[in-house]
């Protein structure tokens, strides 16, 4: 069946970690989220400005698009997806079926994972914006986010 799974959760969860192995493991095509903002939006983060959704829908439509002209096959998208008006858009606009995937990690986890962080426009200053406005979805597949990668991705892969 084709489906998007979407590696979901805060800036610093282990998205595109975790989706880079996934797709390496199964040979599913990986698909990176901040690769499609647009530069208006990246540079707002940069300057610790969280993005509101009208911010988001350019990003969101090309993501889409992206996703929709690809082959037939799972597909594997590292995207934060926070809120339910997000989510309603990769529904909507993406011809898949998106299957959420959330990692869920303690915020001082994650705040030692960003300040470790270097050269992404996602500051630390914005994690708390993030966590604020993160809606989790009821049928989300939730994922201990602290646990070696091959650990998550085996049970990312037990779980669908």
């Amino acid at each position: 069946m084709d489906q998007l799974l979407v590696i979901m959760g805060v800036s610093g969860s282990g998205k595109s970690t975790i989706s880079g192995l996934l797709s390496q493991m199964q040979n599913w095509p990986m698909v990176e989220g901040d690769d499609f903002h647009p530069a208006e939006n990246r540079d707002k983060m940069s300057r610790g400005v969280p993005l509101c959704n009208a911010d988001r829908m350019p990003w969101l439509s090309a993501i889409s698009d992206h996703v929709n002209a690809a082959d037939a096959g799972p597909i594997i998208l590292a995207c934060s997806a926070l809120n339910e008006v997000v989510r309603g858009h990769l529904n909507q606009n993406v011809q898949r079926r998106c299957r959420w995937i959330y990692l869920q990690l303690p915020a001082n986890i994650l705040e030692e994972r960003l300040l470790a962080r270097k050269g992404h426009f996602m500051p630390v200053s914005l994690l708390q914006s993030q966590l604020a406005a993160l809606e989790i979805p009821h049928d989300a597949i939730r994922i201990n986010g602290e646990q070696d990668p091959a650990k998550i991705c085996a049970d990312i892969l037990q779980n669908l």
